[in-house]
Order: C-alpha cells, then sequence, then structure tokens
C-alpha cells in the first residue's frame, strides 16, 4: 500500500509540474534560464530580461487594479518613473512603459498586466534603450499568445 501512495505521489507531482501556468515556447532570440509553475525568465545574448509572472486573480481584480497597484509600487516605493499607460484588448490589459531610477538611466522597462476573472499575467521586458526596438515585437509576441492561449 505504501509503494503505491508513494508512486501516485510522483505521478501527480510530476503531472502538476507539467501542466504549470507559464508553460511558454521562449520567442526567437531567447533563452530560458528560470521556469516554475508560476514564473518564467528569459534571457537574450545581450543580457536583455523577458519574465512571466502568473497568479490566480482574487474576486473583483481587474487588469486596471492590478496595473494600479504595481504602478504604485514601481513609482511610490521603488523610484521608476512612468513615462506612457496604454490598454490592451480594451480592459483585459495594460501596458505601462516606465524609466527606471537614476542609477540606470540608460535602460528601459516596460510591464503588461493581463487579467480575466480567474487568472493574473504579468510580462516584463527590461533592456538597455540601445536594445529596445529589436526586443519590443517578442515582448509584444508573447503578450499577444498569452491573451490568446489564456485572457480571452
Amino acid at each position: 500500500m505504501k509503494k503505491i501512495s508513494i508512486t501516485l505521489f510522483f505521478i501527480f507531482t510530476l503531472s502538476f509540474i507539467a501542466c504549470g501556468n507559464v508553460n511558454f515556447d521562449p520567442p526567437s532570440g531567447f533563452v530560458e534560464i528560470k521556469k516554475t509553475n508560476n514564473i518564467l525568465k528569459l534571457v537574450a545574448s545581450d543580457a536583455s530580461v523577458l519574465k512571466v509572472t502568473y497568479r490566480e486573480n482574487k474576486k473583483n481584480g481587474t487588469a486596471q487594479f492590478w496595473s494600479e497597484l504595481l504602478l504604485r509600487d514601481l513609482t511610490e516605493f521603488k523610484g521608476y518613473k512612468l513615462l506612457k499607460q496604454e490598454k490592451y484588448k480594451e480592459d483585459s490589459g495594460h501596458i505601462l512603459h516606465l524609466k527606471p531610477p537614476h542609477k540606470r538611466q540608460d535602460f528601459m522597462y516596460k510591464i503588461c498586466i493581463l487579467a480575466n476573472e480567474d487568472d493574473v499575467f504579468v510580462i516584463e521586458l527590461g533592456c538597455k534603450k540601445s536594445q529596445c526596438k529589436k526586443h519590443l515585437p517578442s515582448f509584444k509576441s508573447l503578450i499577444k499568445q498569452i491573451y490568446n492561449d489564456e485572457i480571452s
């Protein structure tokens, strides 16, 4: 009986690991460096980073709510400056364009928050300003994939 219980535990654990919420292929030019059920971190050869974070949504947690909360944390407590904010697919998402604190003036930081009744995904791009144009298509492609596969 103990042997069956252990076997079932491992089968359950492996199936849970295989069914992660951030199971996306890296866009062209990026390589996976960290993957858990809730976090996917990708890096490019120029040290640019794409990161996807997943969490279950709470009752009444809209994309607007989560983006306001994240924006407040980044601007009021971490020194980022909001450059631009835009909606994605009406109220399903928000994209924030931020300037990092004064120590990293040569960097850009973009965040997309996508949410539905059950899920919240945060997609982040951090890169040098000179590399932003190169990596923006990968960022947008990942947003589109997550929206189509998980949000809509």
